[in-house]
């Protein structure tokens, strides 16, 4: 009896496994490909909000930093330039841009926020991001992939930025299917006693 290849045992491994299992299995994959995307040296990340829809608290988004660069200071700015909490020092070593098309910023906000950061990550939503940040997300072009929802739209974009960042979103739970019916049914009959 001969072993079975790689690819069969993948398969097999996949068709045993159960859809929880391999959403974790999904999600500890993408977490260890986010790992080669991130900077090195990072102490102080900033974060700019998007105006129209935040998607993650700010606790939330310093948690997800957090998990990618754990010594680092999260600092946090509105699209106006305003700090929001603690003041975020002049020199930072990462800023992430999740100010999106339409939202309203000076006209030099870019070039100052690349002039106060070592790297920059953001969208293409003003002018000439695609050569004042060094990775950039361009929705416009990769809008084949983006649901038509606001919302949703917003939070697959937000992602997609925080993951040039290296920064990784999983979710940590989520509901399932409800399995009481079919676990009750699958259960021996109980013996009379």
């Amino acid at each position: 009896m001969t072993a079975p290849r790689a690819n069969e045992t993948s398969v097999l491994n996949e068709s045993q496994t159960d859809s929880e299992s391999l959403l974790a299995l999904h999600s500890l994959d993408e977490y260890q490909s986010l790992q080669g995307q991130r900077f090195a040296g990072v102490r102080t990340v900033l974060i700019v909000l998007s105006s129209k829809a935040m998607i993650y608290d700010v606790e939330a988004l310093r948690q997800k930093v957090l998990l990618a660069y754990p010594e680092a200071a999260v600092f946090f700015m509105s699209t106006s330039g305003q700090s929001m909490g603690v003041v975020c020092p002049r020199a930072v070593d990462l800023v992430i841009d999740l100010t999106g098309p339409g939202q309203r910023q000076g006209w030099f906000f870019a070039r100052k926020l690349k002039g106060m950061a070592k790297h920059i990550v953001g969208r293409n939503a003003g002018l000439f991001r695609k050569k004042i940040y060094d990775r950039i997300f361009d929705e416009k072009a990769d809008k084949v992939g983006l649901p038509d929802d606001f919302l949703e739209r917003e939070r697959a974009v937000q992602k997609r930025v925080l993951s040039l960042a290296g920064v990784p979103v999983i979710p940590s739970g989520g509901t399932t299917a409800d399995l009481a019916k079919k676990i009750a049914l699958e259960l021996p009959p109980m013996a009379d006693r």
